[in-house]
C-alpha cells in the first residue's frame, strides 16, 4: 500500500509511519523542514513542503492509496482567532485529493467534532465546551475541518480522541461512535494502532470513532 503522512514527525505521525514501515508499506511523509524525521528506509520517501503550497501537496499525494492527517492545532488561549493553519492545510489537501481522484483521507479531531450518533455522556460534551471556552483557536479549527471534510465527496473517517498523553501499559484501544460510553484518555500508541488498522481494513468509512484506553 502507499501512503501520504502529513505530520509524520509529530508524536503519533512518528508511531503511524512505524507501523506502515514495519508492515512493507511504501510512506511519502509530508513535511516542512529538512532533517524532521531522523529514519531513513527505502519505501520512505520525505516530501518537504508548506501546507499552502498546492503543487507540493499534490506532488505528495500523487501515488497515494490512502492519505493520513495527524495535524494537530497548537493549543493557543488567546481569547481571538487569528488564522487557522490545520484547517486550511486540510483544505488544500482535500482539494488536491479531489483534482486527482483520490478517496480514502483519515484524519485526527476531538469530540468538539459531533457525529450524528452522539448521545450526551462526557466525553461528547465537555470536551468541545472546554475547547470553545480555553482554546477557542483550536475549536474552530476542529469545526472548519469538520465542514470541509464531512462536505467532501471523499471516503474519510474522523478519528476522534481525547488527552492523548495517556501513559502506554500495554492496554489495548476500545472505540465508541458517540453512542456508547467513552473514557476520557488514550495512549499515542493506541491511537497510531486504531489509524494503521483502519488504513488495512478499510473501516469507519464516514464515521466519527472516539478512540480510548481499555
Amino acid at each position: 500500500m502507499n501512503i501520504s503522512l502529513f505530520g509524520a514527525n509529530g508524536a503519533i505521525g512518528q508511531l503511524v509511519l512505524k507501523h506502515a514501515l514495519q508492515n512493507d508499506d511504501f510512506v511519502t511523509s509530508f513535511v516542512r523542514r529538512e532533517n524532521s524525521i531522523s529514519i531513513t528506509h527505502e519505501k520512505l520517501k520525505v516530501a518537504i513542503g508548506n501546507l499552502t503550497n498546492e503543487a507540493k501537496v499534490e506532488e505528495a499525494i500523487r501515488d497515494a492509496d490512502v492519505i493520513i492527517s495527524t495535524l494537530g492545532p497548537a493549543l493557543d488561549t488567546s481569547r481571538k482567532v487569528k488564522s487557522l493553519p490545520i484547517a486550511d492545510g486540510h483544505k488544500i489537501i482535500l482539494t488536491m485529493m479531489e483534482k486527482l481522484g483520490k478517496k480514502r483521507f483519515i484524519t485526527l479531531v476531538t469530540p468538539t467534532v459531533k457525529a450524528k450518533e452522539d448521545k450526551n455522556q462526557f466525553a461528547t460534551v465537555v470536551p468541545g465546551a472546554m475547547a470553545k471556552w480555553l482554546f477557542p483557536t483550536g475549536y474552530q479549527e476542529m469545526k472548519t475541518i469538520e465542514q470541509l471534510v464531512t462536505h467532501s465527496n471523499l471516503e474519510w473517517t474522523l478519528v476522534r480522541i481525547i488527552n492523548p498523553n495517556v501513559k502506554h501499559v500495554g492496554q489495548e484501544y476500545s472505540i465508541s461512535l458517540g453512542d456508547t460510553k467513552a473514557k476520557m484518555g488514550v495512549s499515542r500508541e493506541n491511537v497510531a494502532q486504531f489509524i494503521y488498522d483502519i488504513v488495512k481494513n478499510n473501516k469507519y468509512i464516514k464515521q466519527m470513532p472516539i478512540v480510548f484506553n481499555k
